[in-house]
């Protein structure tokens, strides 16, 4: 019983040792990026607020490039360093949202890119390559551009210049030595902008030279603009419904609204019955017709006829009454006049047969 006590008192301690060691331990800062959340010294949080309170919409992407349907703003991509974050690496701009990038940027959209790594997919939008340049905190606008209107100079700190080329297409921002930190072109109807130094939009120098105002030539151009945080982590799942574009929205809502009207039409009466016909009686005209056919297409008409005057000779012996005996003798002799006919027709053969037809049943008088 006194060793099991001991062990309690030896795990206690032991416990209250690693609480005292866990609570004594600094706590280590996360590292500040480039996102529109962060309020560290890399972060985009000042540059998000300044574009609200100028009246530009803005906004942040929190889910896959795919879900954006006719995008036709700009949208803001600043993939950092590589680094792992709950299990998934930021930074990291695959080469299938490269192309997605660029059929965006063909449709009308307009793509800032901040400090482009070695990994990024440079050639989907024909980004040029940087090489490196001496640490310079300052870089000179061009002017006559309307991406750098009322900019003479922008803070930061530029390490990389882009390969510069003398494509007309390519617009130079910022320099650095001569050598473009900043540049513009053309992709379809939309615009890339890429800037080599990512610092220069971050909270720490935003308020440095002209730094807000080149931010807001180049962000307000077109507008909503869009932070992309995916590439930092910062992601939404969507359901299905949610990924779906406007147009089949539209679709399911009208269908579903078919749906309805039908089962409301199927249960409630909107307007009187209309009566059904009533039914033909059926004779024996059609089956008459058939018959008269076959019988001239084996030609034996005239001894159908033949028959026909034999059997109305009998019914008419059958002693009808008084009225009846007048109608009998017109028949009779039709009939005869047809019988002594020795090509009769089609026609008079189903006149033959209806005569007789006439005879056994319209007056009565059966066999």
């Amino acid at each position: 019983m006194k060793a099991r006590r001991a062990d309690i008192i030896f795990a206690g301690i032991v416990l209250l040792i690693v609480v005292v060691l866990s609570l004594a331990q600094p706590q280590q800062s996360s590292p500040s990026t480039y996102s529109s959340y962060d309020t560290g010294p890399n972060g985009y949080r000042a540059v998000y607020e300044v574009m609200r309170r100028e009246g530009v919409s803005a906004g942040r992407l929190e889910k896959d490039l795919g879900t954006l349907h006719a995008f036709s703003g700009t949208l803001l991509l600043s993939p950092g360093e590589i680094e792992l974050v709950n299990g998934q690496f930021t930074g990291v701009v695959a080469k299938s949202d490269a192309a997605l990038l660029k059929r965006l940027v063909q449709s009308g959209a307009n793509l800032v890119v901040l400090g482009a790594g070695p990994l990024f997919p440079r050639e989907a939008l024909a980004l040029p390559a940087t090489t490196p340049i001496r640490l310079a905190s300052t870089a000179q606008a061009i002017g006559g551009d309307t991406l750098t209107e009322g900019v003479a100079r922008v803070t930061g700190s530029f390490t990389n210049a882009f390969t510069w080329t003398s494509k007309r297409h390519v617009r130079r921002l910022l320099l650095v030595d001569e050598r473009p930190v900043a540049i513009a072109y053309r992709i379809g109807r939309g615009n890339v902008i890429a800037i080599a130094a990512p610092g220069v939009f971050s909270n720490d120098v935003l308020a440095s030279d002209q730094n807000a105002r080149f931010a807001y030539d180049v962000l307000s151009e077109k507008r909503p603009v869009l932070f992309d945080e995916s590439v930092h982590g910062y992601t939404r799942s969507d359901s299905m419904w949610g990924v779906l574009p406007a147009s089949v929205h539209d679709a399911v809502w009208i269908a579903l609204l078919v749906l309805v009207l039908a089962v409301f039409g199927g249960l409630f009466r909107s307007a009187p019955p209309i009566a059904l016909a009533p039914a033909r009686l059926r004779d024996s005209a059609a089956y008459i017709a058939s018959m008269a056919a076959l019988l001239r297409r084996a030609h034996a008409g005239s001894a159908a006829i033949d028959r026909f005057a034999r059997e109305a000779q009998r019914v008419a012996r059958m002693r009808p009454s008084a009225a009846q005996r007048s109608e009998i003798a017109v028949s009779l002799a039709r009939l005869e006049a047809i019988r002594s006919d020795s090509h009769p027709s089609e026609r008079e053969l189903l006149e033959a047969a209806n005569l007789t037809t006439y005879l056994r049943t319209e007056l009565g008088v059966n066999p």
